[in-house]
């Protein structure tokens, strides 16, 4: 048996109202720490969800020349979200998340109010907590992730991580395993690839001329992999039970856990592993 939603969900909600502005939704976001907020009619009935990647995508856009402050949430909130009632299975939130391709349902009460928040994070607390026992790792880890050399550029990792489902690279150097690079490695880099162009970043230095003249020599510098990876990362073997898995991403923060044998990496856990756990194989 399946454990409640309302037994791992996050509540009370964070909400707004869809005629406040970013600049408001941002601070409430910094302030309780989340990263996304149900956005509420007069009745607190789930109208849309505002999440922190919506703000920086209007923030970024170069189209917008408007400060946070003059642009309200519904231009910017996901419309008529996917919700869950009070009352339904984990599983149940697991198969919604993974259908409409979501990390995350607002629980509604039989009024259909919004009471909770039912997150990926929450649905791998739940597997940890409830479901020892059920599966180990290489039963629904992702099998031959991409991997790429410490050197390899970032522009070849940023294309791997786009080849794969499981959305990771493993960094391998003579065959050990030595860090991993997730999607969050680069968008969080001051100057993304497509920003910076492929010639890299250039560095101008002083040096000894032919003839003896000085004058300026321009170098040119590609970020690597070992730039941006999160080195040494938690492995597990492929026996190890899943829910020991699951426990060690809550612990950790973690969204994703190598598997390996051997220190040679062959597959990857990821948060949408252990939700399929919970649809396909329960």
């Amino acid at each position: 048996m399946y454990p409640r939603v309302d037994e791992f969900m996050s509540s009370p909600v964070v909400v707004v109202r869809p005629d406040e502005s970013l600049a408001h939704a941002r601070r409430l976001m910094l302030r309780y720490r989340v990263g996304r907020l149900v956005v509420v009619d007069d009745a607190l009935r789930p109208i849309g969800v505002l999440t922190r990647s919506d703000i920086a995508r209007v923030a970024a856009s170069p189209r917008s020349s408007r400060s946070l402050d003059a642009i309200r949430v519904e231009e910017a909130m996901t419309r008529d979200p996917v919700t869950i009632r009070l009352g339904r299975s984990i599983r149940e939130a697991a198969r919604l998340m993974l259908q409409h391709g979501v990390s995350g349902l607002p629980v509604v009460d039989e009024s259909g109010r919004v009471v909770g928040v039912i997150t990926k994070t929450d649905v791998v607390r739940a597997y940890a907590e409830r479901l020892r026992g059920k599966y180990r790792a290489q039963d629904v880890m992702y099998r031959d992730p991409p991997t790429a050399s410490p050197q390899h550029s970032i522009y070849y990792v940023a294309e791997l991580l786009d080849s794969h489902p499981s959305r990771r690279v493993l960094i391998v150097d003579g065959g050990r395993l030595v860090g991993i690079v997730a999607p969050s490695d680069i968008a969080f880099l001051a100057e993304p690839p497509a920003a910076r162009g492929r010639e890299g970043k250039r560095i101008r230095r002083f040096e000894e001329l032919p003839k003896g003249r000085l004058g300026p020599v321009y170098y040119y510098t590609v970020p690597v992999a070992a730039d941006i990876m999160t080195p040494d990362p938690v492995t597990v073997g492929p026996d190890e039970d899943l829910a020991a898995v699951a426990s060690l991403m809550i612990r950790g923060g973690f969204s994703s856990v190598p598997v390996v044998v051997d220190e040679e990496p062959v597959g990857i856990v990821v948060k949408h592993s252990i939700l399929r756990a919970v649809v396909e194989k329960g």
